[in-house]
């Protein structure tokens, strides 16, 4: 269980603002209380029965607007989710970034429901029993299930052959991002054209075949600086880039600071 969800906290406890991101997809659930997110960027407002989902590509942070802040904080593998809903769009929230998409999704009258559901997912996590992952895959569907009935929007409306193309080359390219890739490769291999994989990538996740790899790669590179000690050039070669100067230039525009100055900020 604990390899699909790798960490799982009931809180009430202050923590101190700070942005950052990890190579993990999270979920955050406010059982009391409110608190604002900023993701990607955005700015949201979350109060009791509210679910957050940050995909692992998105700098946030959370600060507390009223006591007691009580939620529910998950994060979970993103290779394991896909493992567990293998043909599922239900787990597009943690990945695909469409136009309209909301990272904070109100559950209105399905709050008891979902106060429940991480109640038993809590109970199950700390008691480790037998079965105890399929009855956490079986209590995370049931979340994202209560999610898409009140955010439809969130999720991709088509489970077409070309979504379903575009879903095996995201996967891929999760797989496989810290290699030489290249999008020219990557439509050869799925038997595409580039132009029309771009456009439907785009489309359904929200980036770029390109725009999603470098993000992966910049994404893998902070976790390394942030925990290791590797130098920023090593940190950048492991994460996949072949030019350390692109690797600075890319991360200054996305982040914008130098990779050094993040690294030595303080928090």
């Amino acid at each position: 269980m604990k390899t699909l969800l790798t960490d799982l906290q009931h809180s009430i406890a202050q923590a101190p603002e700070h942005r950052h991101c990890h190579m993990t997809c999270e979920m955050v659930y406010v059982k009391r209380g409110r608190a604002r997110f900023s993701i990607a960027g955005v700015d949201y407002t979350a109060g009791p029965g509210c679910l957050v989902l940050i995909s692992p590509l998105e700098e946030h942070s959370v600060r507390a607007l009223s006591e007691p802040y009580e939620r529910y904080f998950a994060t979970l593998s993103l290779p394991e989710l896909t493992r567990a809903f293998p043909h599922s769009a239900l787990i597009g929230v943690f990945r695909n970034r469409p136009a309209g998409f909301c990272h904070c999704v109100a559950l209105r009258g399905a709050k008891p429901e979902a106060d429940a559901i991480f109640d038993r997912l809590c109970r199950e996590y700390a008691a480790c029993l037998p079965g105890a992952r399929q009855m956490a895959e079986a209590l995370l569907g049931e979340m994202l299930v209560l999610c898409y009935r009140a955010c439809p929007g969130n999720f991709a409306a088509s489970r077409s052959p070309s979504a379903a193309r575009v879903d095996q080359v995201q996967q891929y390219i999760e797989e496989h991002f810290t290699q030489e890739l290249t999008v020219t490769g990557l439509a050869e291999r799925f038997f595409i054209s580039p132009c029309h994989l771009t456009h439907s990538f785009k489309e359904q996740v929200g980036y770029s075949p390109k725009q999603y790899l470098r993000l992966l790669r910049l994404a893998y590179a902070k976790e390394l600086m942030e925990t290791t000690d590797l130098p920023v050039a090593e940190a950048a070669l492991r994460a996949g880039f072949a030019d350390v100067n692109h690797f600075i230039r890319s991360f200054r525009e996305t982040y914008g600071v130098p990779p050094g100055k993040w690294r030595n900020r303080d928090v």
